[in-house]
């Protein structure tokens, strides 16, 4: 008979704390204002990634000039952990990178062909700092994973359970990864960790909304309450849907999903219009119509594709907190380090000895 014993461990435990930024401005900035230390709204459209002040939507400096890089048909884009700009070059084939400070040419971040890919549509990064991207059309019709400081291939993170087409990424409160189909208009949603399909209670696959066929372009977007907020061609209207359980709570904008759309740091919901060659901004909390907060055509901007609010680090908290680009939501993210010693007991309960540093 084994006696009791208790097993001393040290060790070190990184902890990565992840917080959403509310940022304040003031009203009375002028509409002629260069970009507020909050950060920049940026929007693709077919040639080039234009770059405008959050706060009254007018263009700003540090925007992709068209063709920069080679970029061709640019759709979704994202802003990564190192704080540049990074673009789904449908046409090129090719995820291409761009300084988030002024808009220059870095690199070819992922290269035609890399694990498969064909014409990508959208970019994320995860919780793991890793790329992901919606692979389209022409390629593998999955989801494929990248390191996110090398670009390299690591797998294809999900496929199947009727994704068809993934037109568009978005990560949950959850950290589950949810993928609007470009060729229906299902939301699917996925393990963040592992890809497993997690589909909604009483679906099939990894269907979390279900839709039907068509070329709807369904795109996605959590709002600061956690709902999920879905748009498509099939009837123009953006959709509320419990972001845990995938249950209907009515349409919040009747007849305005006409293109990517994002809640913005003030907590409104941003919409591209493709055809009106504008972004729509909504009332985050009654959907009500607020404005269009980027005017026709401004700055040259014609048939907007994919959109993203970028932050500066004026815009996070002070203590260490610095920008993190999650798409749809402005967020900061913080590493904690702590130390101490634990003891496990025979029963596999574990008590923490020691101070940990604090938040």
């Amino acid at each position: 008979m084994v006696g009791r014993r208790h097993i001393r461990v040290s060790h070190w435990l990184l902890v990565v704390v992840l917080a959403a930024v509310t940022l304040a401005w003031s009203p009375a900035a002028s509409a002629g204002s260069k970009k507020d230390a909050g950060g920049d709204l940026w929007v693709s459209d077919f040639l080039s990634v234009l770059r405008y002040d959050q706060v009254t939507g007018m263009p700003v400096d540090g925007s992709v000039e068209p063709r920069s890089g080679g970029l061709f048909n640019a759709q979704g884009i994202a802003i990564g952990p190192d704080g540049n700009l990074y673009v789904a070059s449908f046409e090129s084939r090719q995820i291409l990178r761009y300084s988030g400070s002024t808009g220059s040419f870095v690199d070819v971040f992922v290269p035609v062909g890399s694990g498969g890919m064909g014409a990508p549509g959208d970019v994320t990064f995860g919780a793991d700092g890793n790329l992901y991207v919606a692979d389209t059309f022409y390629g593998t019709d999955s989801v494929l994973r990248y390191d996110g400081r090398t670009g390299s291939f690591i797998d294809v993170f999900a496929s199947g359970g009727g994704m068809q087409h993934p037109h568009r990424l978005t990560f949950g409160p959850d950290r589950s990864l949810f993928v609007g189909n470009a060729t229906t208009s299902d939301v699917l949603r996925y393990d963040g960790r592992t890809g497993a399909a997690k589909p909604a209670q009483g679906n099939t696959g990894a269907v979390f909304v279900a839709g039907q066929s068509g070329p709807f372009n369904t795109n996605v977007a959590f709002g600061p309450d956690g709902d999920l907020f879905v748009g498509t061609g099939e009837t123009r209207d953006v959709s509320r849907y419990n972001g845990r359980t995938g249950a209907a709570k009515g349409v919040f904008i009747p007849d305005g999903a006409t293109g990517d759309m994002t809640f913005g740091p003030d907590g409104n919901l941003y919409i591209n219009d493709y055809l009106g060659n504008s972004v729509l901004r909504y009332d985050g909390r009654s959907g009500s119509f607020i404005d269009t907060f980027v005017a026709p055509g401004s700055d040259g901007l014609r048939r907007p594709t994919g959109l993203t609010f970028s932050l500066t680090k004026a815009g996070c908290k002070n203590g260490g907190w610095v920008n993190f680009g999650f798409r749809n939501q402005g967020q900061c993210i913080k590493t904690v380090l702590h130390t101490g010693d634990y003891r496990a007991g025979d029963r596999g309960g574990h008590k923490r000895r020691g101070r940990a540093s604090r938040r």
